[in-house]
């Protein structure tokens, strides 16, 4: 068959540790999580010094989501060091997506620890509030340093979402992507870390608006009620987060292709190797960001062994040379294109020596 004796057999060959595209990805690897995770130690020992001595329940969900993401960058740090974990024969395109597994494992972590738990304690004090008119009236001079608690927490958020897009920009940049926002950027990439941690900042500036409103209503009208309802919304922003990052992460770990624009060099990268006439078939997954496995099909200038060898080792050459920021385990199949079976999945057929 046409895979027995012509498919070069595959090897992922990363390129040389001199590349400055590859220099430089290693360079911030993991660095983005790491910020994170130090940011938010600093910003969950604050909340919950605040809330220990207010007792907002604002406070109390924006600690749960600080401890939360604290949780997750250490989920993420544990799936980027088992990600590394060498092939054996159990695992023959190594344990890349242990990264997309642990992402998804934040996302639930985000909605059990964070939302679900931040929204049931918001109800419990909402609940309260309502059946005692008692315990309604608002400590102002507690509140005030909760709210100034949540001010420092927005700086700091805001500089670690600063830095996710500043890393996000340098990635588009050495992979030759367009510029683009941070929300498309988000939806494409496939860097489950980065998209993980953004998701994480967006979503603590956003409770952080509904806990200074909350916090900012309740020491302006000395209601408690309002602290609780900022708590609510706290975690309600948290549940909505978790089910996108769930989705987004959800979709890598089952497997998505490379995106438009690698398609699109890979295309041009295998048509302008000398001995292709044609590509008949691309089929591509991400094993993670930097990892991708790329199956082809093509039709060669000659039905020859030897000649088919010598072009497929061509062709993993022009795609690894075309886009070196990537780690590529390569199988290419030559193959004959019969126009009766236009539309029709591809039938291999016997080559000749």
């Amino acid at each position: 068959m046409a895979s027995e004796n012509t498919a070069a057999e595959s090897r992922t060959i990363p390129p040389k540790s001199g590349n400055p595209v590859v220099v430089q990805e290693k360079k911030h690897e993991g660095a983005t999580v790491k910020a994170a995770l130090a940011a938010n130690i600093g910003v969950a020992i604050a909340k919950l010094a605040a809330w220990m001595f207010t007792r907002s329940s604002a406070m109390l969900s924006e600690s749960v989501h600080s401890i939360a993401d604290c949780s997750n960058e250490i989920v993420l740090m544990i799936g980027n060091r088992v990600s590394k974990t060498r092939q054996d024969s159990a695992h023959p395109f190594g344990w890349y997506r242990v990264k997309y597994l642990a992402s998804f494992v934040v996302a639930t972590l985000l909605f059990f620890v964070g939302g679900f738990f931040s929204t049931s304690e918001a109800v419990k004090k909402i609940t309260a509030v309502l059946a005692d008119p008692s315990i309604r009236t608002a400590n102002r001079g507690e509140l005030v340093i909760a709210l100034i608690v949540v001010i420092i927490s927005a700086c700091l958020e805001g500089y670690g979402l600063h830095q996710s897009i500043k890393e996000s920009n340098e990635r588009m940049h050495h992979t030759g992507m367009p510029k683009m926002g941070v929300y498309k950027f988000w939806r494409i990439t496939k860097s489950a870390d980065l998209a993980s941690v953004i998701m994480e900042d967006t979503l603590a500036l956003i409770g952080l608006v509904f806990a200074f409103l909350g916090i900012g209503l309740a020491i302006a009208t000395g209601d408690e009620l309002f602290d609780a309802l900022g708590g609510m919304g706290v975690g309600l922003v948290l549940i909505v987060g978790s089910l996108l990052l769930a989705y987004k992460t959800g979709s890598l770990l089952i497997g998505e292709s490379v995106s438009k624009l690698t398609q699109e060099r890979i295309i041009k990268a295998v048509e302008s190797t000398p001995g292709v006439e044609e590509l008949i078939n691309m089929q591509s997954v991400h094993m993670s960001e930097d990892n991708i496995l790329l199956c082809l099909k093509v039709q060669t200038s000659k039905l020859d062994r030897d000649y088919d060898v010598d072009t497929v080792n061509k062709i993993e050459a022009s795609i690894r040379t075309s886009m070196p920021w990537y780690n590529w385990e390569i199988y290419v199949e030559p193959d004959v294109l019969r126009s009766s079976q236009a539309g029709e999945p591809d039938e291999p057929v016997e080559i000749g020596e």
